[in-house]
């Protein structure tokens, strides 16, 4: 699927010394305070008593506007985690494709009170890597990327799907209490995945902090 944004052409750097180009169109740089939105214990069955609220279109049940998607695309079959109901998920070259794979989330507000993010994945194939980043705008309107994740399909039993671990989000951007950025989350697959490839599906920010 070609991007639905302008993008420019940036470098996103993945485990093992892979390196491929990230396109992403660059995020908003500091703004006023974060909107409150609807929480749920999302992830409670796997232990985390968090809050947590979805990101724009991010459960893929009504297409992906907003969204940059290079080399991936919604399927069929949503996550079995029970996070969220729903029929969708967005595969990450899954077979159909050799080279990368870069999904970039619309751009999203992100305060001290969102420390992390967390999503549903599925590995499919014996062998692949998959990099989480994030890219933000400064006040002074550079563009940085940060990678604060990355998983290998042969540690994930390929075919099952499981929860992320808690990806940083806040705690590791530039911000201090007050202060907001707007922020997109990056999903970076190489362009050599033996035929492997990934699902995602439920990408959340946690949590809101209450009182």
């Amino acid at each position: 699927m070609l991007l639905s944004t302008p993008i420019t052409i940036r470098r996103a750097l993945l485990p093992v010394g892979l390196a491929v180009a990230a396109l992403v169109a660059p995020a908003g740089a500091f703004g006023a305070a974060c909107p409150k939105l609807p929480t749920s214990q999302a992830f409670l069955k796997f232990g985390d008593t968090a809050d947590y609220t979805l990101l724009p279109k991010a459960n893929f049940e009504s297409g992906t506007t907003g969204w940059s998607l290079f080399n991936a695309r919604t399927v069929a079959g949503n996550e079995t985690g029970g996070v969220l109901p729903g029929s969708r998920s967005l595969a990450l070259g899954t077979g159909w494709v050799s080279g990368p794979t870069i999904v970039s989330t619309p751009e999203f507000c992100v305060g001290t009170e969102h420390p992390h993010f967390r999503y549903m994945l599925k590995a499919n194939g014996a062998v692949g890597l998959l990099a989480t980043l994030i890219s933000y705008r400064t006040s002074n309107g550079a563009t940085v990327q940060k990678q604060v994740a990355s998983n290998v399909s042969t540690n994930l039993f390929p075919g099952k799907w499981k929860p992320s671990e808690l990806n940083p989000l806040s705690v590791r951007l530039p911000i201090s209490d007050g202060q907001t950025l707007r922020v997109r989350i990056l999903f970076v697959t190489p362009a050599s995945m033996n035929g492997a490839g990934y699902q995602i599906d439920n990408v959340m920010i946690d949590p809101y902090r209450r009182g």
